[in-house]
């Protein structure tokens, strides 16, 4: 039977009530709060324990209103939460400011550097870690204040009552107070506690403790609303208590003492929750007893809890279990999608597991604005892309003077936010595919890190655009400039709270990323975090901090923030909470994901410094008490709700069973009919033609390209299908940095020093003075000197912006020696320097599938040709390769599928003049090794790897060209048969897919 609302008489003592928290728990508080209203005639102040239930009461307010009200009542009670009404106290501008969370992280910081003590416990953390460290240094002293601000309660209440004083005077007051009732409490605590972490923590708590403490002014808060009900007592109004959570002990006694004091003046009601006819378990029942242990319940309560449980039981209880993750997301989605589709409006997905309600979230977007989702399980700001843009730009900054690396550099590029019209002051169709231009660039020149290597790889791609006839990009010089500019502007400060805030603001207006935050909710929200950081003429604006101590500070706070999203008029709402905020609550269905035995119960982080005996010790909250508090939240839950499905995963991520939790399986043993639902999602049955082979033919609207490099015809030879894939259709995979680096900006280096030093040489033998002419060691010595120099000088700004690329220049430096023996001796058979990094190319002429005569362009950029001082005639190509000669010589094996070499002399033989070789024909090809066998003697290290039977092979080379771009042009079917070795690295793999043939 409920209990009856208490009639209001002149006791000068609050009046208790309890409500059963079952499915008519609104009604009844609403009820009763009105019965008071009328008992009193006059409109009373609701205050609730937590702000979960809010709107729901002041809802329940408005549907149970009685009829005709007189007119001073008539108005809905004032509810508020408790921390609202404190932020309300009367004279609440007298108060001490309050700490935001920055500045108390900001004292921590500054009482490390004032007290060694404490600077010796954070020595070994990070700056990410002394800040996580400093928040749970203030948990932990707000909790040691939480148990020793109530002594002093009176002495405030005294000090609240003295209006002579100004704010500044009573704020001293307050601090002398709260100096002296720390400074006893600190005696008496030391005693008690001898380990290092533990005396630490309490110098802390007397260093950092003051008077804009949350725990300080709250207390004064209850003084200043216990005056104000002293002052006006004409005035004074009822006060509604409702607790909806099982306090602290410690925050029990500060409340019980204020209504007993508040009741002296206004008639005080302090509403409770009565587990009698609720509790599903025996401890939702009993509760703890004074030692803070689990009480034990008798036959009577045990009888009352198994007749609960019958009662309640109903077809609306459901248990699914999930084998895997997806499968327990799709389930919940499914439930969800259930409950909409039977008409319910207002469903609650309880996110015991968050990760599974994350996904199930996702799953259920598909309904589009139909259906408004609110998160209120704390969504992180930092998970927002907004957060993920500003990072981009904080690690950028934060890398050292060389650059960022590449990484770094393109994922702030290619933010949303950045807006690189507005960064270059050019029109936005200037800037098109600019991002993408220098992505290509970074990845097909290796330039790994650092400015001057960005810049280098920049200036070499536009040459090779300005020599192509295309148009260089210059923009992205000016871009790169910009950005390293303001990188070291970072470094170059000296860095406060004060001006490091400024100039991060004023970098997000010139890129522009203000106002496209401005735009975005999730960035309006970061925008406002940031405004954080300007203390105006507060103490701690000048206080100054390393560079990587102040990214990480700037990153914890919005990693502390929560994002609350935008609201929305939708046909239905789906709640995402944790079992916490169900208290109170009504909902048409709720479905709770996580009811394994891991994370239900779930506890929260125990705190750092301090035991469950301490935290008794404290009165503080314990691990009992949260899990009698969680027993209650679900037996609530279950009671009032008319459908719950609990859901879990039956198998862990190692394939280990796992349990329901504890509390449904003891619920089962009562109700052997309540079975476990194994779901399985949709499966859709049908049957599967499997490719007989990968063959695809060119369509005739597709044009075909009218010149062809050598990779691109290696990739015809490779595989048919994987050139039509990549060069025709133009589909290629995202490279990355780790790829082709004889393609990377190092060995284009190494190419521009070699012909560097080759023309020097040229030149060189021009002077008749010349040592180069003193014979062979003489002419040895100058060349190994100056083939170090042009090294050291063409690696200098890549070593600048890459210090690893110094590694690189080693290894080549113990090549040169060798190289220029193997150079001398080539210059002994009468070979003699002639050209390098030379375009060559020849015009093949083909017939199409219409019978119509093609000309396409066969071209390339051959390393190096030679000619032979001994006969007038003779030439010869050269291909560095910066890889051992074995693998040079399996290269050989396949010449005719990498006819590289082929081409260059074919292109020379058809056209010398167009090569500057008139009158010469290409008679020996070779690769060079630029990365020879040192470890061997002097004279069997082998550098070099001949063309052998060149004629012969430059005749099939001839005929298989031919016959290959015939079948190409002629539109033939392109068959997959690459070798497996040419597969497992094709960007066609998932295409073809050779492999299931």
């Amino acid at each position: 039977m409920p209990h009856p609302f208490p009639t209001l008489n002149q006791q000068k003592q609050p009046h208790v009530w309890a409500i059963a928290p079952d499915a008519h728990a609104l009604e009844s508080l609403a009820e009763g709060i009105w019965d008071c209203a009328r008992q009193a005639n006059q409109r009373p102040l609701v205050v609730l324990s937590t702000a979960g239930p809010l709107m729901e009461v002041r809802a329940a307010l408005e549907r149970y209103r009685p009829q005709n009200l007189p007119s001073q009542i008539a108005f809905l009670p004032q509810v508020m939460s408790f921390n609202d009404w404190l932020e309300a106290a009367p004279g609440a501008w007298k108060f001490p400011k309050k700490q935001t969370n920055l500045e108390r992280w900001l004292s921590v910081y500054i009482n490390l550097r004032k007290h060694k003590t404490l600077q010796s416990w954070f020595k070994a953390e990070n700056e990410a870690g002394a800040w996580g460290l400093a928040q749970a240094v203030i948990d932990a002293c707000d909790a040691l204040s939480e148990a020793v601000v109530p002594l002093m309660q009176s002495e405030i209440n005294a000090l609240v009552q003295n209006p002579t004083l100004d704010a500044e005077l009573w704020v001293k007051k307050v601090e002398t107070l709260l100096d002296q009732a720390i400074a006893k409490a600190y005696v008496g605590l030391s005693r008690q506690v001898v380990d290092q972490e533990s005396t630490v923590l309490l110098a802390f708590w007397r260093y950092l403790s003051s008077p804009g403490d949350p725990v300080i002014r709250k207390h004064i808060a209850l003084a200043a609303h216990l005056q104000a009900a002293s002052t006006n007592q004409a005035l004074a109004r009822p006060l509604i208590w409702v607790e909806t959570a099982d306090p602290k002990p410690i925050d029990q006694e500060t409340i019980s003492e204020y209504l007993q004091e508040y009741s002296q003046f206004a008639p005080v009601v302090n509403i409770g929750l009565d587990w009698h006819s609720v509790a599903l378990w025996s401890e939702a029942l009993s509760g703890q007893n004074a030692e803070g242990q689990l009480k034990p319940v008798d036959s009577e309560q045990q009888i009352q809890i198994d007749r609960n449980v019958q009662a309640s039981f109903h077809n609306g209880w459901k248990l699914l279990a999930a084998r895997r993750f997806e499968e327990l997301a799709w389930a919940a989605a499914k439930s969800i999608e259930a409950h909409l589709i039977a008409g319910k409006t207002n469903i609650a997905l309880v996110a015991q597991d968050r990760l599974a309600a994350r996904r199930a979230r996702a799953l259920l977007s598909r309904f589009g604005p139909s259906l408004r989702i609110r998160d209120e399980t704390g969504w992180k700001l930092s998970t927002t892309r907004a957060a993920a843009s500003l990072n981009s730009w904080l690690e950028l900054i934060r890398s050292p003077k060389e650059g960022p690396s590449a990484s770094a550099l393109l994922e702030f590029l290619q933010n949303p936010f950045f807006d690189i019209a507005h960064t270059l002051q050019k029109p936005p169709q200037a800037c098109v595919s600019l991002i993408a231009q220098l992505e290509d660039i970074l990845i097909a020149s290796q330039a790994k890190s650092g400015w001057e290597t960005f810049r280098m790889a920049i200036e070499r791609a536009n040459a090779y655009s300005s020599s192509r006839g295309s148009v260089p990009y210059e923009s992205l010089l000016e871009l790169l400039t910009f950005l390293q500019r303001h990188h070291a502007q970072w470094l170059e400060l000296k860095l406060d709270c004060e001006n490091a805030y400024v100039l991060l603001n004023t970098n997000l207006q010139e890129m522009g990323m203000t106002q496209e935050l401005e735009k975005d909710s999730a960035g309006k929200q970061l925008l406002e975090v940031l405004k954080t950081f300007d203390l105006g003429a507060g103490a701690y604006r000048q206080v100054s901090m390393r560079l990587p101590e102040w990214l990480s500070l700037l990153k914890t706070v919005i990693e502390e923030a929560s994002y609350q999203e935008v609201g929305q008029q939708a046909e239905a709402t789906l709640s995402i909470l944790p079992l916490s905020s169900t208290r109170l609550r009504e909902f048409d269905a709720v479905v709770l994901v996580g009811c394994d035995e891991q994370q239900l119960p779930a506890f929260s982080e125990p705190p750092l410094f301090f035991s469950d005996t301490l935290n008794r010790l404290l009165k503080a909250s314990t691990i009992t008490a949260q899990y009698i508090q969680q027993a209650r939240d679900l037996s609530q839950l279950l009671i009032s709700c008319p459908e719950v499905e609990l859901l879990w995963q039956s198998k862990s991520k190692s394939g280990e069973p796992l349990r329901p939790s504890a509390w449904i399986s003891r619920l089962r043993t009562q109700l052997p009919d309540w079975s476990i639902l194994e779901v399985k999602p949709d499966t859709h049955a049908d049957h599967s033609r499997p490719l007989q082979e990968a063959v695809t033919t060119v369509n005739p609207e597709i044009a075909l390209p009218v010149s062809m490099s050598p990779s691109a015809y290696k990739a015809l030879r490779d595989c048919p299908y994987r050139y039509y894939v990549r060069s025709i259709l133009g589909l290629r995979k995202a490279k990355e940095f780790e790829e082709g680096f004889d393609a990377s900006l190092a060995g284009q280096v190494l190419h521009a020093v070699l012909k560097n030093f080759f023309q020097a040489l040229k030149t060189e033998e021009q002077k008749s003075h010349s040592s180069i002419h003193q014979g062979e060691d003489a002419r040895r010595l100058w060349m190994q000197e100056h083939l170090t120099k042009y090294s050291e000088k063409e690696f200098e700004r890549l070593i600048k912006g890459d210090a690893r690329v110094t590694g690189t220049l080693r290894d080549w430096q113990k090549q040169i020696p060798s190289f220029v023996a193997w150079q001398l001796k080539r210059e002994a058979e009468g070979w003699q320097y002639h050209d390098a990094e030379l375009a060559v190319g020849f015009i093949l002429i083909l017939t199409d599938s219409d019978g119509i005569e093609r000309e396409i362009e066969i071209a390339g950029r051959a390393d190096r040709f030679d000619v032979n001082t001994n006969h007038s005639n003779a030439a010869a190509v050269i291909d560095y390769k910066n890889q051992g000669i074995t693998k040079i010589k399996k290269r050989a094996e396949r010449l005719l599928d990498d006819p590289q070499l082929l081409i260059y002399a074919r292109a020379v033989n058809e056209n010398a003049i167009a090569a500057h070789l008139p009158g010469r024909t290409v008679e020996q090809a070779e690769w060079v090794s630029l990365k020879a066998d040192l470890k061997k003697a002097d004279d069997k290290i082998v550098r070099t790897h001949p063309v052998e039977n060149m004629p012969e092979m430059m005749e099939q080379f001839s005929e298989q060209l031919h016959e290959d771009l015939e079948v190409l042009w002629a539109r033939k079917p392109m068959k997959a048969f690459a070798p497996d070795s040419v597969c497992q690295y094709c960007e066609a793999r998932g295409i073809c897919r050779k492999g299931m043939w």
